[in-house]
């Protein structure tokens, strides 16, 4: 998730009966070689929606989607197009460091009921401390 988090960051993560924000980082079960495992990424596509990735930029139901959490890293690597529909009770998740990140390019959207909660609070290490995560 770098570098919006790094390794060894401590989060605050809340379980929540409303549905997660586009943007909002959460703490999911998802996919692994090794079965099902815990990780760190982001909402970026909703139920329904239809995500592509064109000219390696982000576009949601066809309209360019901005990414500023990126600070300037690719949204897509490599210049191909690939599309995405997203399930019913889904959502689709993306790590922030793309070039690096198993995420839902990979295995596809997550159900709702495998998001564990919302990190809130990024407590660790105290001088990147801060009491609201995108």
């Amino acid at each position: 998730m770098e570098p919006s988090l790094r390794d060894g960051d401590i989060l605050l993560v809340v379980k929540s009966r409303r549905a997660p924000n586009r943007g909002q980082i959460v703490v999911a079960e998802m996919p692994s070689s090794d079965g099902l495992i815990w990780r760190v990424k982001r909402i970026v596509g909703f139920p329904g929606e239809h995500l592509s990735f064109e000219d390696g930029l982000l576009f949601i139901n066809g309209r360019r989607h901005p990414e500023p959490y990126l600070r300037g890293l690719p949204a897509y690597l490599g210049l191909d197009s690939k599309t995405f529909d997203v399930g019913e009770r889904h959502y689709f998740l993306l790590g922030d460091n793309r070039a690096h990140s198993d995420d839902s390019r990979n295995f596809g959207s997550i159900e709702a009921v495998r998001i564990a909660g919302v990190a809130k609070w990024l407590l660790w290490p105290p001088l990147r401390a801060r009491f609201k995560l995108a």
